[in-house]
């Protein structure tokens, strides 16, 4: 998608919101109250753009939408992991890296399913078959993550650390 257009979605997506974000909610219960609808006069406008710099003019909200789609991709970030999450891991981590390796090519996500379960991790295994190989993500008791890919050609990449901000150990593919 074109930096423009892309831009140009963000604007609308961001003025979407703004202008849908007029209700609140009431703790413990629901309003009867009628909710006012927003007037021109109240709801605030994202600035016009002109050759990339926004025209500021009064009643409206500048956005800068290269910050915002940074703030998009924050769901991707691991969590930290403590000095015993990291020492837990990596008791899984060669021993999980040798069942990966010894499974028949192509791998297929159940197999790598399995060969976790050989090393003792069971709970929460996640796995995406693309047709290319099958990406992966353990999760660990004590918290953190194993995670990686499992190639065509058998050829094993795994590494450690947390979870990814949004939960779990492996991020949604075209996200």
């Amino acid at each position: 998608m074109g930096k423009k257009l892309r831009k140009a979605l963000l604007h609308l997506l961001i003025v979407a919101a703004v202008a849908g974000s007029t209700s609140c909610a009431i703790p413990g219960g629901v309003s009867t109250a009628p909710i006012a609808a927003p007037t021109p006069s109240t709801s605030p406008q994202v600035c016009r753009f002109v050759e990339g710099v926004p025209a500021v003019t009064e009643g409206c909200v500048v956005v800068d939408p290269e910050a915002a789609m940074a703030a998009n991709e924050l769901y991707r970030q691991r969590r930290a992991l403590t000095p015993d999450m990291r020492e837990h891991l990596n008791s899984y981590l060669e021993p999980a890296r040798k069942a990966l390796e010894s499974l028949s090519q192509p791998a297929t996500a159940i197999a790598v399913v399995d060969a976790f379960g050989s090393v003792g991790l069971t709970d929460a295994v996640q796995t995406d078959d693309n047709g290319n190989g099958v990406r992966f993500g353990a999760a660990s008791p004590r918290g953190g993550c194993l995670f990686g890919y499992v190639a065509l050609d058998g050829k094993v990449d795994i590494s450690t650390g947390g979870s990814i901000m949004d939960g779990g150990c492996l991020e949604m593919p075209g996200h």
